[in-house]
């Protein structure tokens, strides 16, 4: 290995919080990420990257056990399990622990079948439990509290980032599931190529026989990634200032040409958000946190530019154009609308979840004998 390579390893190695910045990749992990086509069938590459974050974090020296509930309202717990969202209350932060959140007990706290209390076995503790119908303890929940330090912060705001970017995206996929679509040739050559290009370095990245070979596929996978994400970018504007010109004089206008439109739009919303998730994943396994930031700036600019902008003279932002054109039925009625509206406000309040918060990651565990503790 190369000598500067080397010095680079041991200086990033000990950073605080080193230990939490993957060492391998995992970020083609389906046969579906791996030699498949279809882009709405691969993996959640936010929603795992998260996962596998916040995995690293409670696992590591950085954390510890607390045996009590630091905040009044119980209840705070529940959201957090319920969703599998990073909840912020007062100076608190809570992260769920993906691995620990079995599916069946999510579905039964979410009919009312189970509830989260206080365990009541010995007197004076605060420790939250997992209540079934008839008030029995099945789970416990436990709290690790993350310790301060530049590493766990980074980690926790990249968390916070990603599952705020998983939000989205499961939003959008709600909403395209609703909508059929095909991409022109036009379209995979200049979007869909460069991703699936990337994808290939990627693959053989994991594969690699060093740390050298990987880092060049890696650099690779990175330029491909970068033409595929300001291609979907440049498509949106684009298609956003046709869609202006077409609604504007609709009666001349063919309908099928602003569905088009429309389908497109939404597809790039979708791309988007899978794209920036990749790219970020290279990034911070070159240890190029700055350009994960500046990715995820940017995603964040695009998103809110294309719900707030007026664009094409029409005094409405191309979301509100998608709004006024989208055919609804009973299911999708105002989903554009609704989508703007949540999108918003989950842009601004990501990082405040994190900053000048203490940090606590919500575990799930099996029931533990408190008798005679």
């Amino acid at each position: 290995m190369d000598d500067s390579i080397k010095q680079e390893e041991q200086e990033r190695n000990e950073l605080p919080g080193s230990a939490l910045i993957p060492s391998e990749l995992h970020i083609l992990v389906t046969e579906a990420d791996i030699n498949g086509y279809e882009i709405s069938k691969m993996s959640d590459f936010m929603g795992l990257y998260a996962q596998y974050l916040t995995r690293s974090l409670a696992e590591s020296s950085f954390v510890e056990v607390v045996s009590s509930v630091p905040i009044a309202d119980i209840g705070i717990i529940n959201d957090v399990i319920q969703q599998a969202a990073i909840v912020a209350k007062g100076n608190v932060t809570l992260v769920p622990d993906f691995d620990s959140l079995p599916v069946g007990i999510k579905e039964k706290l979410k009919k009312g079948l189970y509830s989260i209390g206080d365990s009541k076995q010995v007197d004076g503790n605060l420790r939250a439990v997992i209540l079934d119908e008839n008030g029995v303890r099945v789970k416990d929940i436990t709290l690790k509290k993350v310790l301060n330090n530049p590493g766990t912060l980074e980690t926790t705001r990249s968390i916070a980032n990603q599952m705020q970017m998983k939000q989205i995206q499961d939003t959008l996929v709600a909403i395209q599931e609703m909508q059929s679509y095909q991409l022109d040739r036009d379209r995979d050559r200049d979007i869909l190529t460069p991703f699936f290009d990337a994808r290939d370095y990627i693959l053989q990245a994991q594969n690699a026989p060093s740390i050298e070979t990987r880092n060049l596929l890696l650099e690779k996978a990175s330029d491909r990634m970068t033409t595929a994400l300001n291609s979907v970018y440049s498509e949106m504007r684009t298609a956003s200032l046709h869609l202006a010109k077409n609604t504007k004089w609709s009666l001349f206008h063919k309908q099928s040409s602003i569905d088009t439109l429309l389908s497109n739009l939404s597809d790039d919303l979708q791309l988007a958000t899978k794209f920036s998730g990749v790219q970020m994943q290279v990034f911070e396994a070159l240890g190029r946190r700055e350009d994960s930031r500046r990715v995820l700036d940017r995603y964040q600019t695009v998103m809110h530019d294309f719900i707030t902008q007026e664009i094409g003279g029409r005094g409405m932002s191309a979301i509100e154009l998608m709004h006024d054109n989208f055919h609804y039925s009973e299911e999708t009625t105002d989903c554009w609308y609704t989508f703007s509206k949540e999108l918003e406000p989950a842009l601004e309040n990501t990082r405040q979840a994190i900053e000048n918060k203490q940090v606590y990651i919500v575990s799930v565990e099996d029931v533990e004998d408190e008798q005679g503790n």
